[in-house]
């Protein structure tokens, strides 16, 4: 039986009413399922959906004529309803962008309340708590009377419901976008709760709840009017770049409040409808490039921005600009790109240098390249003449920022330079007017200095604190060691001219350092310029080899380390600067030292290296860093000459007033007749381009004059494919004594 619904009444637009949200809702369930966004999608078709349930539940219940009926619609409508409001959760923590709705603890937290409610509402008819209905004389025929449990679930729903709310405007306030009509939209959904208010006081009003039709009024204003705005808050609140939003026809619908650090002229918002190209041309102009990227300077400091323009989904073609900050990955592809250039440009400056026909023109290239090339202002170029570090060469820039007297300083003074080309070692000064010194640095704040050997100093200055790049660093103190040879060569050059065998000598020595120097230079420099720009270009890629390409590098940069090294101890120890006063030293501790260092690569070449000692100390009267060194470069040479499986002994003993070091073995070993030559600097068995093993020629010949600075002698015993061995004897001394009983 069902109840007949006079046309025009009460009843009758109830009716139209909620079918109206029923059709609604359902249309809007699969409207939603278009929304590009996975979480929104599902989120927001279910809500619907369980409105349009919820809805098509009070059709049934007002269209019944049994009470069982209308029990049984009325129950549903509750359940199906309480249930509206976890779906409503859902949708505001994924449209959002929270991780509410995937929390294990949230998920049972619902389960259980909704499971708890549903059970009170199924067992009303045992205690009648939650709603009784009852006939009545009035349009519709009966009346709910809700009980206390209603109320309290009522309250709880609409708490719920409101958590949402704040999750919603928390994004419509963060997004700064026009939201205000999808904003007063969002709020109609709680507005039938005044409808729920007014059936509880007036009879012509049915004492339900009314909330579908604020879930289809929602719907239609989401959905149809404004899915734009819906769509383009959920983008902008997932987003941190700035964006632009445009129409299908290019023009500007709206904008985000980030987007105005970018371009001023947007603050009043009076760009929205304009087009594109008129509103901002530069910007439109830029889209149409293959990679646009839009510069523009923070302060002192450039920001890039890369631009993206992609589709909002079913949104009638509407676009969303995005600007993505990209300044850090730019600045380090700028900065690996000018660090290329300048490597490029120290292997073009050291060829141009190892050319220099005299002292002048070597000054003028190294000027060059540090002022114009690494971009220091302040270049000044001193050579050492008659005790005084004397200014040769100066920047074009000094005049401006330094005192125009800049007098010569003692080598035995106080003054940095003095203390850089005495030690020669570099030195960094972060800030120059922090140091008390005697002379008078004028603007220059920042500045390095470099000795060139014994033949004066490199000084570069900035007129920033803390200025000087430590990369730069690096390549100008490999240029400052090629001039220091350079100006080696040019001083033999300039002695050796007045007799014919010694010239002849010299140029051998010379073609032999050329040819040796080039080399050991040319091919790491070369491998760590390309090897880094295979990094630049695989930078982003995570499937690169780049750990490969970092080993490499770092291989052939302890290769010019060791060369520069090599050359810079054979400068110290001919200048006496390296070997300091004798003292009793073990030469068992200095050797097993020395033999620790080598074991990775011996084992590595599957080489056995083996120490072999007595066990008591073999005191001798040397300089331990002297001694260092000798050791070092012996055991280098008889791990690089050795085959795989072959052998390496380090031996000590006490011998009449001598303490002797051996290092043999089963290498390659050379002809005999050739061991006069053996330690004479940058001489090997086999020399050119065309030679079998890598190496300057420095090792036995720094090794020979830090042994003979000692006191010392060193011998060789060696055969053409049987190996070396290598004898060194130093004076011996007694045991120090010990302080202390």
């Amino acid at each position: 039986m069902s109840l007949s619904v006079p046309l025009g009444g009460p009843v009758f637009w109830y009716l139209m009413a909620f079918a109206a949200a029923t059709i609604v809702c359902l249309g809007a369930a699969w409207r939603a399922w278009y929304i590009p966004y996975a979480g929104t999608r599902k989120s927001l078709g279910v809500f619907f959906l369980s409105s349009a349930g919820w809805a098509a539940a009070y059709i049934g219940f007002l269209l019944s004529a049994s009470s069982l009926a209308k029990h049984f619609f009325y129950q549903a409508s509750l359940i199906v309803g309480f249930g509206t409001v976890w779906a409503w959760l859902w949708f505001c923590s994924a449209y959002t962008g929270r991780a509410l709705h995937r929390n294990a603890s949230a998920r049972w937290f619902a389960i259980i309340v909704y499971g708890g409610v549903t059970l009170l509402k199924m067992t009303n008819p045992f205690h009648h708590l939650y709603y009784t209905l009852e006939p009545s004389q009035g349009a519709f025929g009966f009346v709910v009377r809700h009980g206390l449990l209603y109320w309290v679930v009522m309250g709880g729903a609409y708490a719920l419901a409101t958590a949402g709310y704040l999750m919603l405007f928390e994004m419509f306030w963060k997004t700064e976008t026009r939201t205000g009509p999808l904003a007063a939209l969002t709020a109609l959904t709680a507005a039938p709760a005044v409808l729920n208010i007014m059936g509880h006081i007036n009879p012509a009003i049915q004492e339900i709840t009314h909330e579908p039709l604020g879930v289809a009024v929602f719907a239609i204003g989401v959905l149809l009017v404004y899915s734009y705005q819906f769509q383009a808050v959920r983008l902008a609140g997932s987003l941190s770049a700035p964006t632009i939003m445009l129409s299908a026809d290019g023009r500007i619908k709206d904008y985000g409040r980030r987007i105005i650090e970018l371009f001023p002229k947007m603050e009043d918002r009076s760009a929205i409808g304009e087009p594109l190209g008129a509103a901002l041309p530069e910007l439109a102009q830029k889209l149409e490039q293959d990679r646009p990227l839009l510069k523009t300077t923070d302060g002192a400091a450039p920001r890039y921005y890369r631009i993206v323009e992609t589709s909002l989904g079913a949104t009638g073609g509407s676009d969303v600009v995005v600007f993505s900050d990209i300044t850090e990955r730019e600045r380090r592809e700028r900065a690996l790109r000018d660090r290329q250039e300048k490597v490029e440009a120290l292997y073009a400056t050291i060829s141009q240098l190892l050319r220099a026909q005299d002292r002048e023109e070597a000054g003028r290239v190294v000027l060059r390249l540090v002022n114009e090339v690494f971009g220091y202002p302040l270049v000044s170029i001193r050579f050492a003449d008659d005790g005084q570090l004397v200014p040769v060469q100066d920047s074009p820039q000094i005049s401006e920022h330094m005192p125009a007297q800049r007098p010569p300083v003692d080598v035995d003074g106080d003054s940095l330079l003095a203390e850089v080309y005495r030690d020669g070692e570099p030195l960094v000064v972060d800030d120059l007017h922090a140091v008390d010194t005697e002379l008078d640095y004028g603007a220059a704040r920042a500045a390095v200095c470099f000795p060139m050997g014994s033949h004066g100093t490199i000084a570069a200055a900035d007129l920033e604190e803390e200025g000087i790049d430590p990369f730069e660093h690096r390549l100008l103190d490999v240029l400052a060691a090629h001039a220091a040879v350079v100006l080696d060569r040019l001083d033999q050059e300039e002695t050796l001219r007045t007799a014919k065998e010694v010239a002849e000598e010299a140029s051998q020595m010379k073609s032999a350092l050329l040819a040796n120097t080039s080399h050991e230079f040319r091919t790491p420099l070369t491998s760590i310029i390309g090897f880094a720009e295979e990094i630049s270009t695989m930078a982003e890629d995570d499937a690169s080899p780049i750990g490969r390409f970092a080993d490499h590098i770092e291989s052939s940069g302890h290769r010019l380390l060791d060369t520069l090294d090599a050359l810079l101890n054979l400068s110290r120890l001919q200048g006496g600067d390296l070997v300091r006063s004798p003292e009793p030293t073990d030469m068992i501790t200095v050797a097993e030292e020395a033999t620790d260092q080598f074991y990775p690569e011996a084992a590595e070449e599957d080489i056995t290296l083996r120490m072999e000692a007595n066990g008591a100390p073999v005191w001798t009267r040397a300089d331990r860093e002297g001694l260092r060194i000798a050791l070092q470069n012996l055991i280098s040479n008889a791990v690089k000459y050795t085959e795989a499986g072959g052998s390496v002994w380090i031996r000590t003993r006490a011998g009449e007033e001598t303490a002797v070091l051996e290092v043999e073995d089963t290498g390659v070993g050379m002809d005999p007749g050739q061991t006069d030559a053996l330690f004479e600097p940058f001489r090997q068995e086999s020399e050119g381009m065309g030679r079998k093993y890598e190496g300057t020629g420095l090792g036995l010949a720094v090794t020979k004059e830090a042994v003979e600075q000692m006191g010392g002698t060193i011998e060789v015993e060696t055969e053409k494919g049987e190996g070396s061995c290598f004898t060194v004897r130093l004076p011996g001394a007694n045991a120090p004594e010990t302080v202390g009983a």
